[in-house]
């Protein structure tokens, strides 16, 4: 819509898409001059690899450090065991285990068999853990040491489903069977490969169920493959690189932009089975590696350890990921000496994919050159809780600057084709018809940007996490970012809680303070009041250890909302409320909790 273009936005835009356009054309010339072999699927690269570079490192997993030849081995073991189980073609295998080479060694068996790796989440329990093992359709599952005690719930009810597990030193269950020994019993000879095309599906990765149950989004092996491959070229990864990723491979982004380019260029990659900030440099050197793999707030955890004169004895010379804040950027970089950072913006489900190529501090990044008009920001209304359309009925395009949902255009020109949910009805709830013109069809992302003159995005929120209060918007990060400077806090997590006899949601704040320091009441509240207007200014504070994360270390704030403000749902720790009649935050016991849910105190 040109009313949202700013006159030297086009030009701006332009300017940067000329600046990029050697490296996408680097990208295409690289992958036409592999031909057909650039686009051969995991299990046909992983024989080759194996065949070319035998001796070469493939994965160093702590202490561990495995071949391309032994792993093709051991992915011939897992090919084997499965096979002998009746996976063919298409089946499904839920493959429920931590970072290890085995993990890997599974996913690539997959492949090979032409099944689908369903990559079911470690830290599942419970009806959750019951859910995704039934939801996906498998027969097997190949379950490790760590993950087979919470196998309990499913092991109760298997249904049609096989579980091989281990069990260690303890008795096995009826229900489980040990895959140690069908293991150790499987040959390591090259199974007979299925015909997989390069657009079959190839895993399944469930998104992260901060809220209800996890979805399965569709992998095929043409996006493990091509992006693999591209992002290699973006990255200038040769064999004598490695990339470390230390967040689970069960989400996509360790696996696809850590594993995925390692191993299609021959070169090493690195994990661990948890992630340790105390440990990344260690790791960091002991592995040789110069490409780091980030996620969420895990460059805030790293930023808390102790300073060291050795914080730049290391060989990595590029970051990559997503989701660095802005507050941290420049002061992550520089401690640690990094010479070159890439965020990024992209969703396992989707068909958008931003990266911030040229290291802008605190974009998540740009589309292709001369492909943004495939992507929108539509404005959205937070009180009605819904896209906003015109008097002509279609939506509103944002203004350069104006925040709003990012929507990515469905049809033959995506860059990215949209492969979506296992379940199509699931589909169907991320989708918005008739957007900017009849017939059009979008894919809608569920969070909140911004965007400036040069077509670099920002990421705002998600929607959910927004809340209204006194008739305002307020972006939960935006409010993060600017808490996350003040004096003697480590990190805070701000979502908005509801309180009877008011509209909208209240802000509140669980702050987490730096080690070995109080929280200091009088301090917090000075410096919100200098960087935020009252309306963003949490009324509640929660005072805690740590902010409950997932795998992927993204705030879970469903249990932050539902515990509230109520001094007995939480867990003991200290609450305050911001009495602007004292201007001071208050220490929350029963009778203030009464006086505030009363509406006396607001």
């Amino acid at each position: 819509m040109l009313r949202a273009m700013h006159p030297d936005a086009g030009t701006a835009t332009l300017i940067e898409d000329l600046i990029e356009l050697p490296t996408f054309h680097g990208i295409r010339d690289a992958l036409v001059r592999a031909g057909a072999g650039a686009f051969r699927t995991m299990g046909l690269v992983c024989r080759d690899q194996a065949e070319t570079i035998p001796d070469r490192i493939a994965l160093r997993f702590e202490d561990e450090a495995v071949s391309f030849g032994a792993y093709n081995e051991g992915v011939n073991r897992f090919a084997h065991v499965l096979r002998r189980h009746g996976v063919r073609q298409g089946d499904v295998v839920n493959v429920m285990m931590e970072n290890s080479p085995a993990m890997l060694m599974a996913q690539g068996a997959c492949a090979k068999l032409g099944a689908i790796g369903a990559l079911i989440n470690t830290h599942l329990e419970s009806a959750a853990l019951h859910y995704v093992h039934r939801v996906s359709g498998a027969r097997i599952a190949l379950v490790d040491a760590a993950c087979t005690p919470a196998m309990g719930v499913v092991l109760a009810d298997p249904g049609d489903l096989v579980v091989l597990g281990d069990a260690g030193d303890e008795r096995l269950p009826p229900a489980l069977r040990s895959l140690p020994d069908e293991l150790a019993r499987a040959p390591i000879s090259e199974p007979d490969l299925a015909d997989v095309s390069i657009g079959d599906v190839f895993l399944y990765v469930y998104t992260s169920g901060t809220t209800g149950f996890p979805k399965p989004a569709i992998v095929r092996h043409l996006r493990f493959t091509a992006g693999g491959q591209s992002l290699a070229i973006l990255l200038d990864e040769t064999q004598d690189d490695c990339a470390y990723a230390p967040t689970p491979l069960y989400h996509g982004y360790a696996n696809f932009v850590g594993f995925a380019p390692a191993f299609h260029r021959g070169a090493c990659f690195a994990s661990r089975r948890r992630f340790s900030a105390r440990g990344f440099l260690d790791d960091i050197r002991r592995h040789r590696a110069t490409i780091f793999c980030y996620v969420g707030e895990l460059c805030r955890y790293l930023l808390r350890t102790p300073p060291d004169a050795r914080d730049r004895d290391h060989g990595l010379r590029i970051a990559t990921g997503s989701g660095l804040r802005p507050d941290i950027w420049r002061t992550f970089q520089e401690r640690f000496g990094i010479p070159r950072i890439i965020d990024s913006y992209g969703q396992t489900e989707g068909n958008i994919s931003l990266q911030n190529r040229r290291g802008r501090v605190g974009s998540c990044g740009r589309a292709q050159p001369f492909t943004h008009h495939l992507l929108k920001l539509a404005r959205y209304d937070h009180a009605k809780g819904e896209l906003v359309r015109d008097h002509d009925g279609f939506l509103v395009e944002c203004r350069i600057g104006e925040t709003g949902e990012l929507l990515g255009k469905i049809d033959a020109q995506s860059t990215m084709a949209f492969d979506g949910y296992a379940d199509r009805a699931d589909n169907e709830r991320k989708l918005v018809r008739d957007a900017f013109e009849s017939g059009d069809l979008y894919l809608r992302t569920g969070d909140l940007l911004r965007k400036d003159y040069a077509s670099y995005y920002y990421f705002v929120d998600r929607i959910g996490d927004t809340f209204r209060w006194k008739g305002e918007n307020v972006a939960t990060m935006e409010v993060e970012h600017l808490l996350n400077e003040a004096p003697g806090v480590h990190e805070t997590a701000v979502y908005g809680v509801q309180v009877p006899g008011t509209d909208g949601r209240a802000g509140m704040a669980l702050v987490v303070p730096e080690d070995g320091r109080a929280f200091d009441p009088d301090t917090f509240l000075a410096h919100a009041c200098a960087c935020l207007p009252a309306y963003a200014r949490p009324l509640f504070v929660r005072v805690a250890s740590h902010v409950d994360v997932t795998g992927n270390f993204k705030n879970r704030k469903t249990r932050l909302q539902e515990e509230g403000f109520r001094p007995g749902a939480v867990g003991g720790d200290p609450l305050f409320f911001r009495d602007d009649d004292q201007a001071r935050l208050r220490p929350i016991d029963e009778n203030l909790f009464a006086e505030i849910v009363s509406g006396r105190r607001l």
